[in-house]
């Protein structure tokens, strides 16, 4: 109910954190979803990249993030120096909304 389903089929829930007047739900990118840049090739795990922060629909009147780590990879056997990731197009263009939430809020201001 959290998160939307195009972001749990790529993101694994890690925990969600409760303040006063927000939910913050933090979320890894999941451990198989290889570039496809790596396809055939071994690649290992080089870390993570800068989490990326889209806000959601609120949950019981408090605003929700969604925090999304992507992964960072290379190619086993290599130097390191050439870094492959994902990229996904979760949010609303020209926002940092999700894209659900986005158009609610250009539904509801048009």
């Amino acid at each position: 109910m959290f998160v939307p389903e195009d972001i749990l089929a790529h993101f694994v829930l890690q925990r969600i954190i409760k303040k006063s007047s927000s939910y913050t739900v933090e979320l890894d990118e999941k451990a198989d979803r290889t570039p496809v840049e790596l396809k055939g090739k071994i690649a290992v795990l080089d870390g993570y990249l800068n989490i990326i922060e889209l806000q959601s629909f609120p949950i019981q009147a408090k605003k929700c993030y969604l925090r999304l780590r992507r992964r960072r990879w290379k190619e086993q056997g290599t130097d390191g120096k050439q870094s492959y990731w994902n990229d996904y197009d979760f949010a609303a263009e020209g926002t940092k909304a999700t894209k659900a939430f986005g158009d609610f809020l250009k539904e509801i201001h048009s």
